[in-house]
């Protein structure tokens, strides 16, 4: 408490700052929330860099600090909340990986800063702000270091007047982004909840089979309207009392089939199934044949194949998530999924890229529960039992009072609340293979992954695709890799090879290499201007440097095409700067192609859209040069 006292008032706060910050942090991690880049996990960004920034610039913090302060609320407060002890080392990991991402963010914000200081002079004060926000908001660059560098490039601004275009810009830009708000979901249409409380709610048998041979036309939709039939070449919706047809839900996507009458006048395909409210089923139906009115009786037959393809694939999720819980540790949480015939994605909250050898245990383990061919089970119980049974629910999922738990083997292993249909046994899944693990936010990964019949063909697919590059690379199979290798390293020194011929030709070696022969004196200073093709960006500055050293005195001038762009370079020698600037220079030409540009005064760089005015712009160069030195 002594030393808490000794601090400054600024100090005291940037104290208790942290400490609050720490306590939310702490908690929204136990509870799944990852820093990222919108709704709640933008939130817990924010908390989290306002407590480091303020530890860095008040308390003298050069080294990652924060994870410590928050391992303290751990050590604090576990007793009374045993999943922050669970999460501790999850918890630490976390923070100190967003403490290392922030430090890198002010590295790059600071150097985009330097970079705006290039054309800050010039732009509005509309666009000025509209950059600094995206500074803010992209980098975490703070605010009074940003206000400070303004007045260290003589653009100051009255405190209250910059802290109101600020506050102007970053709403203009977050409300374009979306970032910070919560989404409302779609409204549904009421015509929903006429059709139920006309019909009552429909009975699904998906469970148990994938056909139904005497189900009722209880309703007919096209969009938001109600209508009585619908005839051949017709699209729209249909609801029927009975249905062996599984509604969109949990990530499985909606089962497609055919619907048929006793007679075989009519025929209509399913072409998904939905369930907008609870207790209604919509088939989107499209009519081959006939025409379907309500009150009729169909025959609705799922197509089997895929819904059984989807089967597989839905197990095989509930396998992947229990073995990336082995696998990675008890952090991960699922954060969404999509079971299609096809395919299975699986989103999670994990803090890195999975090693190759993470990839391989995972596949592994699946695997060998399904090659060990455990019974899949499914219990119907109250909420309150299954949670107790240590089922594992879904964050953001709605359930009832009485739940479907679904168990592979004893349970141990996976047992998940789920409403999905599953295969038998995990032998019925036959094969299981990851095909990516990706980012998509901050601290959620992605893999996506194939069962069964896809996941022989893709290694068909691999076997034929290794052949192939055999032949053409005349090589055996144990020395693929080193081959691709070899040849990547030919390809890089043959580009560099050509780079560094154009270099020479653009430099003029091959005749004198007397850079003065394509200078011309203007007001008695030597001006090199010239249109360089085939060079990159980089290649250009080099060219630059190459050009004005042997010019020793005097103006480098080079525009290059890129594409639908074009880009200007300007190089003035130390001894002409106080004559003449580049910035100044590059300001009065990039107009020309549309742009802007800027710079220091012995080298700046710009460009704009208008590529074909690249030689006016070269040309403008030795008016302007003109018109300066003789004023």
């Amino acid at each position: 408490m002594a030393a808490y006292e000794e601090l400054s008032e600024t100090q005291q706060f940037a104290c208790r700052v942290i400490a609050d910050h720490a306590r939310a942090t702490a908690f929204a991690i136990a509870d799944g929330i990852l820093p990222g880049n919108e709704g709640r996990n933008y939130v817990l960004r924010k908390i989290m860099r306002r407590a480091i920034y303020h530890g860095r610039k008040h308390l003298g913090q050069t080294e990652p600090f924060f994870y410590k302060v928050c391992d303290a609320v751990v050590e604090k407060m576990h007793g009374a909340f045993p999943e922050l002890e669970t999460q501790r080392d999850f918890i630490a990991k976390m923070v100190t990986l967003e403490e290392e991402r922030f430090g890198t963010t002010m590295v790059v914000g600071l150097g985009k800063l330097n970079e705006l200081g290039v054309t800050a002079a010039t732009a509005k004060d509309d666009e000025l702000f509209a950059s600094i926000a995206r500074l803010y908001d992209t980098f975490g660059t703070p605010r009074d270091l940003i206000r400070v560098f303004l007045e260290q490039q003589e653009l100051a601004f009255e405190e209250d007047d910059f802290n109101e275009r600020f506050d102007n810009a970053l709403q203009e830009l977050q409300k374009q982004s979306g970032i910070g708000k919560t989404e409302r979901k779609s409204e549904v249409s009421p015509v929903y909840a006429e059709v139920l409380a006309k019909v009552g709610k429909n009975v699904f048998h998906g469970y148990e089979t994938t056909e139904v041979a005497d189900a009722k036309v209880v309703a007919i939709l096209d969009g938001d309207t109600q209508r009585d039939s619908l005839s051949e070449g017709e699209q729209g919706s249909v609801a029927l009392d009975n249905t062996p047809f599984y509604a969109e839900s949990g990530g499985q996507v909606g089962d497609v089939g055919v619907m048929t009458d006793a007679g075989g006048s009519l025929r209509l395909a399913v072409t998904d199934t939905y369930s907008p409210v609870a207790g209604l089923i919509i088939h989107k139906v499209a009519v081959k044949r006939g025409a379907v009115k309500v009150g009729d009786t169909v025959s609705a037959f799922v197509d089997a194949a895929k819904r059984d393809a989807a089967r597989r694939n839905h197990t095989a999720t509930h396998l992947l998530h229990a073995a990336l819980k082995e696998v990675l540790g008890s952090h991960v949480k699922q954060a969404g999924s999509v079971v299609a015939p096809n395919y299975l994605r699986f989103d999670f909250a994990h803090y890195q890229p999975m090693r190759a050898d993470e990839i391989a245990e995972v596949e592994d383990l699946v695997n060998r529960y399904i090659l060990q061919n455990e019974p899949v089970t499914t219990d119907l119980m109250k909420i309150e039992d299954a949670m107790r049974s240590g089922a594992v629910a879904m964050f953001g999922e709605k359930y009832g009072a009485e739940v479907r738990v679904l168990s592979v083997g004893n349970g141990e292993f996976s047992r998940e609340l789920c409403g999905g249909t599953h295969v038998r046994a995990t032998g019925d899944i036959g094969s299981f293979k990851i095909l990516s693990d990706e980012a998509i936010a901050s601290g959620v990964r992605r893999i996506r992954a194939i069962t069964g019949f896809d996941a022989f063909h893709r290694f068909r697919e691999d076997e034929r695709l290794i052949d192939a590059s055999l032949g053409v690379l005349k090589t055996q199979r144990d020395n693929l890799a080193h081959a691709i290798e070899r040849l990547q390293d030919d390809l890089k020194k043959s580009r560099k090879e050509i780079d560094d011929l154009r270099l020479k030709i653009a430099t003029g070696a091959g005749s004198n290499g007397d850079a003065g022969d394509e200078s011309r004196e203007v007001a008695g200073i030597k001006v090199l201007a010239k249109i360089v093709e085939d060079i990159d960006a980089n290649g250009t500055r080099q060219l630059s440097d190459t050009l004005l050293a042997r010019l020793k005195s005097g103006v480098v001038i080079l525009g290059r095409r890129d594409e639908a762009k074009a880009g200007l370079i300007v190089r003035v020698s130390s001894d002409l700067t106080e004559k003449i600037k580049a910035g100044d220079i590059i300001r009065e030409i990039a107009p020309v192609l549309g742009g802007k540009g800027g710079g220091k005064p012995d080298m700046a760089e710009g460009g704009g859209p208008d590529a074909a005015k690249l030689d006016d712009a070269v040309a403008s160069a030795f008016e302007f040069i003109q018109a300066k030195l003789s004023s």
